[in-house]
């Protein structure tokens, strides 16, 4: 009886020290409208929490005395005395808009506004506080919401419907609601080590969320910042460049703080900069908070409507050491007649500026998502959560708590492919799937536009289909099985391929699979000729560039990720390779004034079809893709790469072989470099460079030699400017000696052509290249170039136009003129 007493007293005791008070209540304007995302946290800490779309907030605390700090931008701080005891406390705040004081705004003898006087002081001070805190910990609190605010009921023909239930009768709802609570470490330059120890995301129990405490590091003490497009920070040593300024007053924020409110305006509706408000503290010259956005126009994306980041620091250690207590980032945008808008909220607390983090916290891993993170309870998240949900989002947790064992039950599947599994006149255009969802399999026949010409097979309908089974929810296992046929009309041959792959995972990423079949395939076997181009040039231009050889093949592949970074792709394949000759003279125009050229890459006016001898190739390439520095997430059961910061390295090696009857024998290896590399406003930076040589080279036909993505079309498929040439003919460089080829392409994204008054209503964005190779046959050859990218019309900017000059010792420079297109 003792015994059980003292258990009994034990648990009492337990709960009573678990006892938590709360203040919870709502937050609005003077005239009653809701302040979403408004802060209230206890002073002189970063204990606080944010309130939701409808206004509304909750905070647990600890009974005692506190006093809250009420905060949103734009309106003046309130502060709340409360004493806390064992119930709920309700406590209704209304802010006032910030009143501020205006007497002492005063223009300067030149014209000059007080705001930009501090500015520069704050810019000043931007090193300073970047390198200001050498690391921390802290939790991290984090909530997505995205809905489709409007929807039209069909789109080319196809009825929306309401998605499954997610969409109300009015075309709107959320699509994608999840939260997260993560433990989030921080070192200086930019390392940091992020543990998601739960996730919660609607409709989905087994559900992992995609939020990322680490990528709303939004920090304007940096020059610039990614949005797609480098964006100048208000405070960056070339903001006046950029912005306007006009201090609009100040205020006295609960420390005795005297801030300065200054509305920052972009000068040119193009540049990459924001507008909005930035709250700069006197004398410490920092960024006490900010409400800042930008546009389609600021960033260039035409379908982004816009982008606002607010953000409230407050100070964790001395006077200086000001960190984020919440940011919010919120964005609309509208893909072709689909409205969509949505918001991340993080909340930041229980900072620790000495961590003292062991050695090896922080390498190659930047995100690790626990494996039960997902298994948390309702009671948990009522716990933990420090915004609390609106009740639009307390509905859809209900709806889709509800609505995912329908979606995941045979009835619903079977019915859902019932609709969708019927023929539709729009499927000769996009191509056709019968699916089982149920099964996991799906079964896709491409669309009947897939007729191609070239002068060897003349026009050539090819019809592909496909065929994918998968073996879990999360898709990282699946079998795939794709084959297509062919049928030349001018030489009267059928051809086709087959084959499948097996995916084991996405951890390790390992596949294999194998191929076979007879194709008439380039020389390059990298295809520097899109079909479609050919197609193109050749009906409309009577030009012929792509060069063709019959092959019987049978090949089989295997890739994974041998340890982060290191990255093996391997092919063995069998062929039989024969010359083809023309049979077909068709084209659109300039029929009288211009001929063909034969399908011989290296005597284009020999037209007997004996290009090369028929023979056998077996052949092993290996390549090793070498990223020094790689970062990478973990999900249960999956792996993300997010990167390097170092270049890129891939090392080739490939063997003709002369056994089974392989008529080849020669050893080939080269050695790449790539990389991007950001250059601030001004645009980005690809490029380049690579050597290779043939080892031995006792047998190595033309088909072995080794090529170069060279171009003499007009018209260009935009795909890796870093990898080919623009002006070179396809194969006139052709070898087995060694050689070195070096790419550089940059692109300046607006900052040029985004000052040039009516141009830069265009968004068209100013890009030039070089191109260099070296061999010992052609000497050197060098290309330069300039252009423009980014041409058309809201998403519809398919098109770059480049103009081409190349040089040769000894020759004049030729010139070429390239569309290309983005497809």
């Amino acid at each position: 009886m003792k015994k059980h007493f003292f258990i009994i007293i034990l648990t009492v005791l337990g709960y009573c020290m678990t006892i938590q008070g709360q203040v919870f209540g709502s937050i609005s304007d003077e005239s009653g409208e809701p302040l979403s995302f408004a802060n209230v946290y206890v002073k002189n800490s970063t204990t606080g929490t944010t309130s939701n779309l409808e206004g509304e907030y909750e905070l647990d605390l600890a009974p005692g005395n506190y006093e809250l700090i009420y905060q949103y931008v734009g309106y003046s701080q309130k502060l709340e005395k409360v004493e806390l005891g064992n119930s709920p406390l309700r406590l209704d705040v209304i802010l006032e808009e910030e009143s501020v004081g205006l007497q002492e705004v005063v223009v300067t003898v030149d014209g000059e506004d007080p705001a930009y006087a501090i500015i520069r002081k704050a810019r000043d001070k931007r090193k300073y506080y970047l390198g200001l805190v050498d690391e921390y910990a802290c939790d991290v609190y984090m909530k997505g919401n995205q809905r489709v605010a409007d929807v039209p009921d069909k789109f080319m023909g196809i009825e929306i419907g309401d998605m499954g239930g997610v969409l109300d009768t009015t075309g709107s709802g959320i699509v994608y609601l999840s939260e997260s609570v993560s433990k989030l470490s921080y070192q200086k330059p930019d390392n940091y080590k992020e543990k998601m120890i739960s996730s919660k995301v609607s409709g989905n129990d087994n559900g992992f969320s995609f939020n990322q405490a680490s990528a709303m590091d939004f920090n304007f003490y940096k020059e610039s910042y990614s949005l797609g497009r480098n964006i100048v920070s208000p405070i960056a040593g070339n903001c006046f460049n950029y912005y306007q300024y006009k201090l609009e007053g100040a205020f006295v924020d609960e420390y005795g703080n005297l801030i300065n409110k200054i509305q920052v305006k972009r000068k040119r509706d193009t540049d990459p900069a924001l507008n909005g408000h930035i709250y700069i503290t006197e004398d410490l010259w920092n960024i006490h908070s900010l409400d800042l956005w930008t546009d389609g126009d600021g960033i260039g994306i035409d379908i982004l409507d816009t982008i606002r980041i607010k953000e409230v620091n407050v100070p964790v250690e001395g006077p200086d050491k000001w960190l984020p207590i919440s940011r919010v980032v919120d964005f609309k945008l509208k893909i072709f007649f689909i409205q969509l808008e949505g918001e991340f909220t993080a909340v930041y607390s229980k900072y620790d500026l000495n961590p003292n983090f062991p050695k090896g916290t922080f390498g190659a891993e930047v995100l690790n998502v626990e494996e039960e993170a997902n298994q948390r309870d309702s009671s948990y998240w009522e716990a933990i959560r420090p915004v609390p949900l609106s009740d639009v989002e307390q509905e859809d947790y209900i709806k889709k708590d509800s609505l995912q064992k329908v979606w995941s039950s045979k009835e619903y599947l079977d019915s859902m492919d019932r609709k969708n599994n019927k023929f539709k006149v729009m499927d000769l255009l996009f191509g056709y799937s019968f699916s089982n969802s149920y099964k996991k399999w799906r079964i896709s026949v491409d669309p009947l536009s897939s007729i191609q010409f070239n002068t060897v097979q003349g026009y050539y309908p090819y019809i592909n289909g496909s065929f994918r089974k998968t073996f879990d929810s999360d898709r990282n296992r699946w079998l795939d099985f794709q084959g297509g046929i062919l049928y030349g009309i001018a030489d009267k041959q059928v051809r086709g391929k087959f084959g499948g792959q097996f995916n084991f995972d996405q951890v390790k990423y390992t596949r294999i699979g194998i191929e076979g079949g007879r194709m008439a395939v380039q020389f390059n076997e990298e295809e520097p000729i899109a079909p479609l181009i050919n197609t193109l040039t050749s009906v409309i231009f009577r030009r012929n560039y792509a060069k063709l050889y019959d092959k019987y093949y049978g090949r089989a592949t295997f890739r994974q990720e041998l340890f982060n970074g290191l990255f093996l792709t391997a092919n063995l394949e069998y062929a039989h390779r024969k010359p083809l000759r023309n049979h077909s003279d068709y084209s659109f125009f300039y029929r009288e004034d211009r001929d063909f050229t034969s399908n011989d890459p290296i005597d284009t006016a020999n037209f007997d079809g004996n290009a090369f001898a028929p023979h056998e190739a077996l052949t092993i390439d290996l390549t090793f893709r070498i990223r020094p520095g790689q970062k990478y997430l973990t999900y249960p059961n999956r792996k993300f790469i997010a990167g390097s910061k170092y270049p890129t390295f891939y090392f080739n090696y490939k063997r003709g072989i002369p056994i089974l009857g392989g008529d080849t024998n020669f050893d080939f290896v080269s050695l790449a470099m790539t990389d991007n590399f950001g250059l601030g406003v001004w645009g980005n930076s690809d490029f380049r460079v690579e050597g290779g040589m043939f080892l031995s080279d006792e047998s190595v036909p033309f088909i072995d030699h080794h090529h170069f993505n060279g171009n003499r079309n007009f018209l260009l498929r935009v795909d890796n400017y870093t990898d080919r040439f623009k002006w070179l003919p396809y194969y006139e460089a052709s070898t087995t000696n060694p050689y070195f080829k070096a790419h550089w392409e940059h692109n300046f994204e607006g900052v040029i052509l985004g000052k040039v008054p009516g141009i830069r209503k265009l968004k068209w964005y100013l890009t030039t290249g070089a191109n260099f190779l070296y061999t010992e046959d052609l000497g050197p050859y060098t290309e330069v170039s300039v252009g423009l990218d980014n041409i058309g019309f809201k998403v519809f900017r398919i098109l770059r136009f480049d103009f081409t000059t190349a040089f040769r010792k000894g020759e004049n420079p030729d010139f070429g003129f390239i569309l290309g297109l983005k497809l």
